[in-house]
């Protein structure tokens, strides 16, 4: 990474008034910062006021804050101010101290040369002194006198200057937060200037804190390739320096063929889909922790390994090389398993909708067949209901006139044509048993679900269908299916004859309630991006307390939790208050 990073303007910025303050910043108008436990660092500081100018509050919001919230008024002098600088004896002193004073308020730090305030600001802090603003220009010609007066401002204020342990503190700071993220070098030179206003340390020079952000990233970049490298036993390494390597013949490498998804829905590409997830297992990298390791710097690693030429890749030296193909596998393991259950979510959809359009034309054609057999089932009714005829001879007219062979064929079509008033989607199913059994087997096998407690039937239903595909002797009996996961919808296609199970119904019962519980999130995938168990990903146990010491300091959050409260109380407080007027 390079030194300077950061660009002419941002620069240029640092430190400095970039613009004039607004008429709202130096008149009388406060401004409202979170005090933490110690009621003297900033929880939510602010930026370079420069660039982020902060948004006043009204007076009213002020009185109504609590003890917890600190006023900030950066070019008002109140009474300690004012008995200070009265100790300085010549105007452009007097002058010259007040306008330093405002400006470490302001800016976090002072100006190499006291000129560079702004007009507006020397006017507004003479006025308050009641000299003239002209003066002020004599103020420059002494640096020794800026130098004194620095050092006195510093202790009243009690800002601490940029010394070796506010360095050592800023660097353990830095780290935490690179444990836990991956931001650009630019936004954390931003969070650093904000955590030193916080800290009430006087800003050093922006190129020194610019080195010092570059030279900890570098070095902790470096330590995490090496960590990462280390995971690895000397076999995993040679497979994956293989992935590099364009074997004779080809034109890919496989890292090349394992990068590319498949493109297309249907059965031969979900079946080629579960191939290239089983490859990249074969790699042997997957059960490699990598818990500890932020997410932020492993997507890093990841982007680049997903744009960057294999040629790039095989520059990187061996630390980086290694430790970006051992996150980038993992990562495209997860992504593989993604592209398995979208192929089989928009196979198991298409299927119904084709089935559904197919079960319509069939119906459409069977329309006359069955207004035949409906209107011949009419007239026998309306015999049998006609009051003039004798009850005892209405049965025997009817089959007389209309035929017993001819009723009984009507019913029976009237029986398999007109359609019942429940769900059709298990019969818009039933003609793609063979598709579903080309990648069944292989589909159960290679993926592992997970799931909630109201899927256990479910599960048990897929770990029956596997078993049954398993090779060799003691396979389970078609008679020990679970049957709680056939829903009421399904009954009448898995029980055609009562109790008896139908097995093809059965098996595209469990495949269609698995793509309906995937789509509810009642059934989890491992090693999977969209598809996995989000409570999975939570730090427990040791690798919590582990990390918790670097998210509390990144975050500049207490481990005490009651300071903490205290201040969401106040938020509450000052909210309910606010809701109320």
């Amino acid at each position: 990474m390079p030194v300077e990073f950061l660009s002419a303007e941002q620069a240029a910025r640092y430190g400095r008034f970039a613009v004039d303050p607004t008429p709202e910043q130096l008149i009388r108008i406060p401004f409202v910062s979170l005090t933490d436990r110690n009621s003297t660092d900033l929880l939510t500081p602010r930026l370079e006021p420069a660039s982020l100018p902060l948004a006043p509050l009204g007076l009213k919001d002020c009185a109504n804050l609590s003890t917890g919230v600190r006023i900030t008024r950066y070019f008002f002098l109140n009474e300690a101010d004012l008995a200070l600088i009265a100790e300085r004896r010549r105007d452009h002193n007097k002058l010259g101290f007040a306008v330093q004073l405002c400006a470490l308020r302001y800016l976090g730090t002072f100006l190499p040369n006291p000129i560079q305030v702004p007009r507006v600001v020397v006017q507004h802090v003479a006025q308050q002194l009641e000299v003239s603003p002209e003066v002020f220009l004599r103020y420059a010609l002494r640096e020794e006198t800026r130098y004194t007066h620095r050092r006195d401002i510093v202790a009243y204020l009690g800002y601490r200057e940029f010394d070796e342990f506010q360095v050592f503190r800023l660097i353990r700071w830095i780290y935490a937060h690179l444990a836990v993220s991956a931001v650009r070098p630019s936004v954390l030179f931003d969070l650093a200037t904000a955590h030193l206003l916080a800290q009430k340390v006087v800003l050093p020079g922006v190129r020194v804190l610019e080195r010092l952000i570059a030279r900890v990233r570098e070095r902790y970049t470096a330590r995490s390739f090496l960590g990462l490298s280390r995971r690895l036993n000397s076999e995993q390494e040679q497979v994956l320096e293989q992935l590099l390597v364009l074997p004779t013949g080809k034109w890919q490498t496989p890292l090349e063929v394992l990068r590319t998804p498949p493109s297309r829905v249907g059965a031969m590409s979900l079946y080629h889909a579960l191939y290239r997830v089983e490859q990249i297992r074969a790699v042997g990298v997957g059960e490699v922790d990598l818990s500890d390791v932020p997410a932020a710097r492993q997507a890093a690693l990841i982007r680049h390994a997903l744009t960057a030429r294999v040629q790039l890749i095989q520059r990187m030296s061996e630390e980086r090389r290694l430790a970006t193909l051992l996150v980038f596998l993992q990562h495209l393991e997860r992504t593989a398993t993604d592209d398995v259950l979208d192929i089989f979510d928009g196979l198991m959809t298409s299927f119904a909708l084709r089935g559904e359009a197919r079960r319509r034309r069939e119906r459409l054609r069977s329309l006359k067949d069955l207004d035949q057999a409906a209107l011949l089932l009419r007239e026998a009714t309306l015999m049998l209901l006609d009051s003039n005829l004798p009850a005892e001879r209405a049965r025997e007219l009817a089959l007389q006139k209309l035929g017993e062979q001819a009723l009984r064929e009507a019913a029976g079509k009237v029986a398999a044509l007109a359609s019942p008033d429940e769900d059709t989607h298990a019969l818009a199913l039933s003609g793609y048993y063979t598709t579903v059994r080309r990648f069944q087997r292989v589909f159960l096998q290679t993926i592992t679900f997970t799931g909630t407690p109201t899927a256990t039937p479910l599960l048990d239903a897929l770990e029956f269908l596997k078993a049954r595909d398993e090779p060799g002797q003691g396979k389970p009996r078609w008679s020990d299916a679970p049957r709680s996961v056939v829903p009421k919808s399904w009954e009448r296609q898995v029980f055609p004859f009562g109790g008896q199970l139908d097995q093809q119904a059965y098996t595209l019962c469990v495949m269609d309630r698995l793509h309906q519980a995937l789509k509810r999130r009642e059934v989890f995938v491992e090693r999977s991006e969209r598809y996995g168990d989000p409570r999975a990903e939570l730090l427990q146990g040791d690798a919590w307390l582990e990390a918790r010491d670097d998210v509390c300091r990144a975050l500049e959050r207490s481990l005490d939790p009651r300071p903490e409260l205290e201040l969401l109380s106040i938020e509450l407080e000052n909210a309910f208050r606010e809701v109320e007027e």
